[in-house]
């Protein structure tokens, strides 16, 4: 997952084994359904030999910093930067922002309202990746019980050798059982020498584990749905009841308010930030949330 050098914050995850690939799979994929939240809308135009303001970079700033510092420049025009607050206003809210990258050292930090705005996504000048981080941390746990669950639903056997070139002989053999060969011819040599009287014996023993009995994956692969569940819910997008009996409307109500209260609050966060902005610049700027009841969609 391209992480913009992470100028944003956080740092890139390399998975050399299957925790961490499942992990960085999962975090790329709810970054993706997060991301059909809200689309913003009116970003500024790039002027004659300015660069245009990337919305893949904007976006990736909001959720991963919760929010963005906007400031007009003579060489890129209007443009969106991260930041640090700094300064101590009368309700210790911060006065101005820290902007230091490669394009932009500043020798003192801009002043908000006079130099700068800021489009905040939350209210305490954090990112929303925490939830990102924390359900993809669930679906991985629940991967790695899948995949065991898995792996435990095949035969087992216990096999003997005796010596190595028997032993690679069998490990070949299974190999090509497990990738689905109709048949195989195996030497007769490799059977044990039964006791007098009786006949030779196959070197391997097929354990019996219950399969049946402890298989578990269709209950793992609900739980799995399930964390998806509370993620659509956690980031405001109401889903149907899991629910044999009929649905009242007390329960519908309950279960839209589940996702409404954070959401709400990224709303009014945007509303009144980019409201700043566009005073202060003369944009234009909104973030459109979809209405998940079929309604209208609801501009910022």
């Amino acid at each position: 997952m391209y992480t913009y050098n992470n100028y944003y914050g956080g740092s890139a995850c390399n998975p050399p084994n299957f925790s961490h690939f499942s992990q960085d799979y999962w975090e790329r994929s709810l970054f993706q359904r997060m991301r059909t939240l809200y689309n913003i809308e009116g970003l500024p135009k790039a002027g004659k030999d300015q660069i245009q303001i990337d919305k893949d970079a904007f976006l990736w700033g909001l959720f991963r910093c919760g929010f963005l510092v906007m400031f007009n420049t003579k060489t890129y025009g209007i443009t969106f930067q991260p930041g640090t607050p700094a300064g101590v206003g009368l309700q210790y809210e911060p006065t101005s922002m820290t902007v230091a990258t490669p394009y932009f050292s500043f020798t003192r930090p801009l002043m908000i309202g006079e130099e700068c705005e800021v489009v905040k996504m939350t209210p305490d000048y954090q990112g929303i990746w925490d939830i990102i981080t924390k359900y993809a941390r669930e679906l991985m746990l629940q991967e790695i019980a899948i995949r065991q669950s898995q792996i435990n639903a095949r035969f087992a056997y216990a096999i003997s050798a005796k010596n190595d070139n028997q032993a690679r002989s069998i490990k070949a053999m299974f190999e090509r059982v497990e990738n689905g060969e109709p048949y195989i011819v195996y030497n007769e040599n490799m059977k044990n020498k039964g006791l007098p009287g009786e006949p030779d014996a196959l070197p391997w023993t097929q354990l019996d584990r219950d399969l049946k009995q402890n298989f578990i994956l269709p209950e793992l692969l609900d739980g799995r749905r399930q964390i998806l569940e509370d993620f659509y819910r956690e980031i405001g997008v109401p889903l149907p009841i899991d629910k044999k009996e009929r649905v009242n409307v007390a329960e519908t109500h309950i279960a839209t308010a589940e996702g409404y209260n954070r959401r709400e609050v990224w709303k009014q966060c945007l509303d009144e930030s980019l409201d700043r902005c566009n005073r202060m610049y003369g944009t234009n700027m909104k973030a459109v949330f979809p209405d998940f009841t079929g309604g209208d969609a609801d501009a910022v």
